[in-house]
């Protein structure tokens, strides 16, 4: 990194944040709800999407009571969505850290919609749940307890990977333990007993609960044998192992527990995951990575057992993780039309003339709504990077008027989305990037100077 672009990267770092006006605040949250009342009448799928993003535009703490309301009612659309039988295996959620100040969603990025319908059913109930703990988080945990079990056991194929609930506990007990750092710990524990006896104790969720009654005595190392009494008499799939191998970890790290109980816990995985190598059966790519990190974290929590285990299963230590074969990175595919609408309308912003950015505005709505119009993307859960970037950039031109513009996008779903895009750079700017240009190092892309 040149010294000219140090100091170029150590000058924007110092600019103050874009002011936000009271009025361009109310304007950003009228826009919102625009947003969200344009949904209503649209298919379940699109909806799903539609609140989705809406619980993450702006702060978590703005508009609040709308936004629980709106939690509650996406985990409710999430119930008629099909199963399709694919699961995110692990947390791949589209949620930020229950209890932070602000949700950063940049310009360019559109997974958080996307994320509600890519990953499937689970994922939605997952995200919705983990949204409502922001604001109630024993609502959500009453709503975790409705949900059906989940099939985690050692001879179901779903036992490598994580359900909704699973998914969604880390987040809402962590929520949980904010509200109730005193009693909250055995709270948690007694859903998770009541999870493990319908599918699957969720246990790293559980490390936020440890590491508040690490300080307190032997409470954490009470808490932890619990639970590993809790796996030992399960019959976890490979998930469950490797879910609890990382609490293992994260307790020994914390020093929450002794060193014996960690060993002892090592030894108690070592053992489940015998059950799945101690065989001819093959294991797919994804049993093994799960084995091989189960495996990593007994080799950092209990050195012996994993030593005693390198003796005494050598068939277990011989498994390895598939490689990822390697992809070449493939170029964005580049709308030239709408890359024109977004260089035009930059140009227009750095030149400083109203008129010229109003009308470069104007066309690039009017590109984007031919575009989806056209049907381009008709099994879009979000839109694409461009369409995101450009719009986006044409709020922060021009937000007094961008809600108004995007009348003209006439399909109501593209139309409330792009709506929820604009309010969310009205009310909290953020710098835009072209989402086309090559990433080179010390360029700062598309920016107003």
């Amino acid at each position: 990194m040149t010294v000219a672009t140090q100091k170029k990267r150590a000058a924007k770092k110092k600019s103050p944040a874009p002011v936000v006006s009271r009025a361009q605040m109310e304007l950003a949250q009228q826009m919102v709800r625009n947003a969200y009342g344009l949904g209503h009448g649209l298919q379940p799928r699109q909806r799903v999407a539609l609140l989705t993003r809406l619980l993450y535009t702006m702060r978590s703490d703005v508009m609040a009571a709308e936004k629980q309301q709106w939690a509650e009612e996406l985990f409710g659309l999430a119930q008629q969505l099909p199963q399709d039988g694919r699961r995110a295996g692990g947390y791949g959620l589209a949620v930020k850290d229950v209890g932070a100040g602000q949700d950063s969603t940049s310009a360019n990025d559109s997974r958080n919609g996307a994320t509600a319908m890519g990953a499937g059913r689970d994922a939605v109930i997952a995200t919705a749940a983990a949204r409502l703990a922001v604001y109630d988080a024993d609502k959500a945990l009453e709503l975790l307890d409705g949900l059906p079990a989940e099939s985690r056991a050692e001879g179901d194929s779903a036992g490598v990977q994580a359900g909704a609930r699973t998914m969604a506990a880390r987040l809402v007990f962590a929520g949980y333990m904010q509200h109730h750092p005193a009693l909250g710990a055995e709270t948690l524990l007694a859903h998770g007993r009541r999870w493990s006896e319908q599918g699957g104790f969720p246990y790293s969720a559980s490390a936020g609960a440890l590491a508040r009654l690490r300080l307190n005595g032997d409470a954490g190392e009470d808490f932890f044998r619990q639970v590993l009494a809790i796996f030992v008499k399960g019959r976890e799939g490979l998930y469950g192992v490797r879910d609890f191998a990382s609490l293992l970890q994260q307790a020994a790290a914390m020093e929450a527990i002794y060193e014996e109980t960690a060993e002892e816990a090592g030894k108690a995985v070592v053992g489940q995951l015998r059950k799945f190598t101690d065989g001819d059966a093959a294991l797919s790519a994804e049993q093994k990575r799960l084995v091989v990190a189960a495996l990593n974290d007994v080799r950092i929590s209990a050195p012996k057992a994993y030593e005693e285990a390198s003796r005494t299963a050598p068939g277990l230590l011989a498994v390895r993780a598939e490689r990822a074969a390697t992809v070449q990175a493939e170029a964005p595919k580049i709308d030239v039309e709408l890359q024109m609408a977004f260089h035009d309308l930059a140009a227009a912003m750095r030149g400083g003339h109203a008129d010229e950015t109003h009308a470069a505005v104007v066309h690039g709505v009017q590109v984007i709504n031919a575009k989806y119009k056209a049907g381009a993307c008709a099994a879009c859960a979000s839109p694409d990077a461009q369409s995101w970037a450009l719009v986006s950039l044409a709020a922060f031109a021009d937000p007094k008027t961008i809600a108004t513009q995007l009348n003209g996008i006439e399909d109501p779903f593209w139309h409330a989305y792009f709506l929820a895009i604009a309010a969310q750079q009205v009310g909290q700017p953020t710098r835009v990037a072209d989402p086309t240009a090559r990433k080179v190092a010390g360029k700062e892309e598309a920016e107003t100077e």
